[in-house]
């Protein structure tokens, strides 16, 4: 999932030659009853369940079991590097309205509110078991260790026990590569914690709440939007940057609170 070239380093006036791991970038076509397609960056890995995530997180398909047909392939592109091509067939039926990609096309926050609903969940999350996620989330991050460049998330359920790890070049892609192992697994996410390496975003809520996933957990400081559609959507948002232990939306899950 890596490459290796020749670098340099610079330090204390010297000039040495080093050898630097790099993540790898390669570029995945996802098209959809030969209608549709988008192209995703990502790192060439766990990629049925990247693509799995993909369509279930923009409202492509509501279960697994819509997904009729899947195949995935390398082929060479056209400037001969490799593109991964994957192939997905869906009931022609269902409605793409809800796709959250449409954030940046004609739709706007607000009307991919009403496509979504908001997490229904009645379990409770101790704070010594939230405590614990920096470690489960480090343990996990062997690429990161390697490159230096990888995004993590994990899918905890609510003793802390780790389910589902991946990384990725992109931290959506990560998310949408353990929610696509989950569905696969045909895991339930009622009681379940998302964990990433990076700052919670919209869309990453969305994805979220898309799963029905109550708590998310992040390592750095959300955005505005995150927290203001963690509320909306009935997740408890966390961040745990500098051991903050922050606790932004839904305290009421916590125990303790």
């Amino acid at each position: 999932m890596y490459s290796s070239i020749r670098s340099f380093t610079y330090l204390d006036g010297k000039i040495s030659s080093a050898s630097s791991h790099l993540i790898l970038e390669t570029p995945l076509e996802i098209i959809i009853n030969e209608e549709m397609s988008t192209l995703i960056m990502f790192t060439p890995d766990m990629t049925r369940e990247l693509v799995t995530g993909f369509v279930f997180t923009e409202g492509f398909i509501d279960k697994i079991s819509d997904i009729q047909e899947c195949t995935i392939s390398s082929i060479g592109g056209e400037d001969g590097e490799e593109l991964i091509e994957a192939r997905v067939t869906i009931p022609s039926e269902t409605s793409m309205m809800t796709a959250t990609k449409s954030i940046c096309g004609k739709d706007n926050y607000y009307d991919l509110k009403k496509g979504l609903g908001r997490v229904k969940s009645k379990y409770r999350f101790s704070m010594e078991v939230l405590g614990r996620v920096p470690k489960r989330l480090e343990e996990s991050q062997r690429l990161y260790k390697k490159t230096g460049g990888a995004h993590a998330a994990v899918l905890l359920n609510s003793a802390g026990n780790l389910l589902v790890c991946s990384e990725d070049m992109g931290r959506h892609n990560a998310v949408d590569k353990v929610i696509g192992a989950a569905l696969m697994q045909k895991l339930p996410f009622q009681d379940k914690i998302m964990v990433t390496s990076g700052r919670a975003s919209l869309e990453m809520i969305l994805k979220t709440a898309r799963a029905g996933i109550p708590v998310f957990v992040a390592m750095s400081r959300p955005t505005s939007r995150a927290v203001e559609a963690a509320k909306f959507y009935n997740i408890t948002l966390l961040d745990m940057a500098r051991d903050s232990n922050r606790i932004y939306s839904h305290v009421r899950r916590i125990e303790g609170f």
